[in-house]
């Protein structure tokens, strides 16, 4: 018992510890500005009322109710009650996973597999709803499998309150129909290869097979109910997502969001957003999600031919369909994990107490659970060393990333208003709109549903082709500008032309993003040939992360990066000069 306890607590700490490090997503400022718009004027959101590109257009705000919650939290702690709020519901998944079954081996194996692939996939769990998604489907795993061991079902009708819940914090919802239709189908097809009643030698049978001992090769044993029941649950469950303030709307809003992520070709939002981009095209660090699913797909069907004659089709389904979607887009990928560590727990757990693996000499079954064992733990210590040395990089309780964020401009701004509307990059218009509205609308953010494929395919050409901006700013009246100079290329032609422009000038930087204004509307400039005020900028860049070395020597990469293809090579060596002297006194 207290193995088992220390195996699931150490790992919810440790999926927590993963996940902690500062806000990066900027999509969680419209998220909780929606929640104190709904709040403020006491009605849900049915268009949107942030951006002024497409005036008014239809939105089905099916993140109402993780908006009100976040907005919430926000008035009680600011950034850090919303960290906290994702690393308590991190533990919480952990926890609920490795408690799936409650049986020594399980629990220790699941332990440390979830504390391996969380840490792989920590990146991808950012402040968005999908946080209530992965909780809801941890649940869902957890009654059903659970449901199993017991006579009387009626644990199964938590998933009605549950796709409620679910249905009105994300328009991935359906997953949870999903999860129900695999078990559905698991209490129709009994037999299906090579299914056998399960033998027991007097002891109490405990349903789920990583409980005891006494299960022999190829046993399997059926305890869902009569599928009919199951088949009730999913109709009302189904019904129970017609639960929300958009009715039909809501309905239809996870088929258009699937058809975001489709893997086609010429699918411009699954080939132009990061998240959605497939599996096999993934290039750079985010093509190491690549080598997880593969490796734990590997693992999943070694374990499945391994335990041939014990095959659950619920275990089946589940990890073909999220293999479906971790493979069409990257932000699945999470998914993906969540459904397929209990799968493997599972397994694992029963391999080790099969035949098989009972058949080895005593001595040989030692060597392989404490090699299993010390490798995982030696990863583990590893990812945690890594990960403790990558936090203490960041500025001392800082909540929010670096460079993610147009910080400094939104402060500026505060203090010298321009009259006009702004074009802005996608990242930044949550932040805008949070610090912004509603004196100031932006040109857009995050919610590329909102936004038909026409009007995202114009956005992207003009960041690629920026004299089609000159156009926009006449037809939208744009006079300002605030794009991120840092991380994103996509916008490093529109800067440079806008730096030479002679109807705009550069009215602030601070290494990492720029702020443009149209000419006619002032003229106070910023002119980085001055080698003066790239100094200043220099040692601002200096104050503002004195506490923290490695990024302010990022930030100076930046600024340099910046200058260099905006054509100023002497400020970009200046710069480097100055980033030399800084790392030699480091």
């Amino acid at each position: 018992m207290i193995a088992r306890l220390l195996a699931v607590s150490a790992c919810m700490a440790l999926s927590a510890f993963f996940v902690y490090f500062p806000i990066t997503d900027t999509d969680i400022f419209w998220h909780i500005a929606a929640g104190r718009e709904m709040l403020l004027h006491r009605h849900f959101l049915f268009c949107d009322p942030f951006s002024f590109s497409i005036p008014f257009a239809n939105w089905t705000d099916l993140h109402w109710l993780f908006q009100i919650a976040s907005f919430g939290l926000y008035s009680l702690g600011a950034e850090k009650a919303l960290i906290v709020f994702k690393l308590v519901i991190v533990a919480l998944v952990s926890g609920i996973l490795c408690c799936t079954y409650r049986t020594k081996r399980y629990m220790i194996i699941t332990a440390l597999t979830t504390a391996v692939f969380i840490y792989e996939v920590r990146y991808l769990i950012c402040l968005r709803p999908v946080l209530i998604t992965i909780l809801c489907m941890a649940l869902y795993i957890y009654l059903f499998e659970n449901a199993r061991d017991k006579i009387d079902k009626k644990i199964l009708w938590f998933c009605i309150p549950l796709q409620i819940l679910w249905t009105n914090s994300q328009g991935l919802y359906m997953t949870g129909l999903f999860i129900i239709g695999a078990y559905w189908l698991e209490s129709i097809i009994p037999g299906l290869g090579g299914f056998t009643r399960a033998v027991f030698k007097g002891q109490k049978f405990r349903g789920n097979m990583p409980y005891s001992n006494t299960f022999q090769k190829g046993m399997a044993f059926w305890t869902l109910g009569k599928p009919g029941h199951i088949g009730l649950l999913f109709i009302l469950c189904a019904v129970s997502c017609l639960i929300n303030p958009y009715g039909l709307d809501g309905l239809a809003l996870p088929f258009r969001l699937m058809g975001r992520i489709n893997p086609d070709p010429h699918n411009i939002f699954s080939m132009n957003i990061p998240e959605n981009v497939p599996l096999f095209s993934l290039t750079g660090y985010e093509a190491a999600y690549r080598t997880v699913v593969l490796v734990s797909a590997i693992i999943v069907c070694i374990l499945f031919v391994i335990n041939r004659k014990a095959v659950r089709p619920a275990h089946i389904i589940l990890f073909a369909g999220f293999s479906y979607l971790a493979v069409s887009a990257e932000r699945n990928v999470l998914l993906y994990i969540i459904a397929i560590i209990p799968v493997i727990g599972y397994h694992a757990a029963y391999f080790v107490n099969s035949a098989l693996f009972m058949n080895l000499r005593q001595k040989a079954r030692r060597i392989l659970l404490w090699v299993f064992g010390a490798a995982a733990l030696s990863l583990i210590s590893f990812f945690v060393l890594y990960h403790a040395e990558v936090v203490s990089e960041y500025p001392p309780g800082r909540s929010l990333s670096p460079f993610r964020f147009p910080e400094k401009i939104c402060e500026y701004l505060k203090k010298n208003p321009v009259d006009g509307n702004m074009f802005n990059d996608i990242r930044s218009g949550g932040y805008l709109i949070w610090n912004f509205f509603p004196d100031k609308q932006v040109f857009i953010d995050g919610r590329l549903i909102i936004r038909p494929e026409r009007f995202f395919a114009e956005y992207l050409a003009l960041c690629e082709n920026p004299e089609l901006f000159f156009r926009l700013d006449k037809r939208f009246n744009i006079t300002h500008v605030i794009l991120p100079s840092a991380i994103f290329p996509l916008y490093h032609k529109l800067i440079s032309r806008l730096y030479e422009s002679n109807d705009w000038h550069l009215q602030y930087t601070e290494g990492s993003s720029v702020l443009f204004v149209k000419n006619t509307v002032n003229n106070l400039s910023v002119n980085l040939s001055d080698s003066s005020i790239v100094t200043s900028i220099i040692d601002s860049i200096n104050v503002q992360w004195v506490n923290a070395p490695t990024v302010k020597n990022e930030a100076l990469g930046y600024f340099s990066e910046m200058l260099g293809y905006l054509g100023l090579a002497g400020p970009a060596d200046l710069v480097k000069m100055r980033m030399g002297k800084s790392v030699s006194n480091h």
